[in-house]
């Protein structure tokens, strides 16, 4: 039995009359734009936006033209970034040499409009949510601890090169009785009840364990009100030593402005 040729990995909207689209391509991953049926189609390069192997787990959304993705930038697939996109070229991504990212699995993304309402005293920028589970290196185990977790990039960060271009937070699901940990993110739902009235937006996680595999009670759904994520990532944060790649909490002056 053959195996398709392109698994298409990416369709999102682009406008009214655009679609953008992006598929693995025999392992040369390509991206184009759907206008209308029998048009000529114009492939350009999809690395960074689209996995090489269909195997990998992949999300991108589209906002205001640029396309905002989690994927893997190689084909031997240890390059996991995140990234934002303007036209054919990617202006911002995450940086490889930090190991920020630990062989996550991408399970979706979210795009929020937090600056509303116009004239929000906050004055904060609109959000993008991205959803995975890595390997936690924060943890010194035996065994690989995975961890699911949330990423933050805002519009108006990592403009910057001194600054991140995402935050981080982990997301703790488990047995309200014995605290039994459910670990591992395969999916996610997000709940809004409107672009202004983000603040009540709910993300509904299903989870599995990595140490209850198949049984029964092997997975549930945690809920994550906006207001708890948002108190989450105005914490204290950890950052990479560079030099023994190990997390550490930063405990001095929160920069300005705060990354994220």
């Amino acid at each position: 039995q053959r195996d398709c040729h392109n698994y298409v990995k990416m369709l999102l909207q682009l406008n009214s009359t655009h679609l953008y689209t992006c598929g693995t391509c025999a392992f040369s991953p390509a991206c184009t734009y759907i206008v209308s049926p029998g048009r000529k189609v114009l492939l350009e390069d999809g690395k960074g936006r689209c996995p090489f192997d269909p195997e990998y787990r992949s999300t991108a959304v589209m906002v205001d033209g640029e396309l905002y993705a989690g994927t893997v930038s190689n084909f031997q697939g240890n390059e996991p970034t995140i990234s934002r996109s303007q036209e054919s070229r990617i202006a911002l991504k995450t940086e490889n040499s930090l190991n920020w990212l630990q062989d996550p699995v991408f399970v979706g993304s979210a795009y929020l409009r937090e600056s509303l309402p116009a004239g929000n005293p906050e004055g904060d920028d609109d959000k993008v949510y991205f959803f995975f589970s890595e390997t936690g290196k924060e943890f010194d185990y035996f065994e690989n601890t995975i961890v699911s977790r949330i990423a933050r990039v805002s519009q108006g960060c990592g403009l910057s090169p001194l600054l991140p271009l995402a935050l981080l937070v982990a997301l703790l699901c488990s047995h309200p009785e014995d605290g039994f940990p459910f670990n591992v993110l395969q999916d996610i739902f997000v709940l809004t009840p409107g672009q202004l009235h983000w603040r009540d937006t709910l993300f509904y996680g299903v989870f599995t364990s990595q140490w209850n595999k198949g049984g029964l009670g092997s997975s549930a759904v945690c809920a994550f009100p906006m207001r708890s994520v948002q108190q989450a990532f105005a914490g204290l944060y950890k950052e990479v030593n560079r030099e023994t790649q190990q997390w550490y909490t930063d405990t001095g002056p929160v920069p300005e402005p705060r990354p994220g």
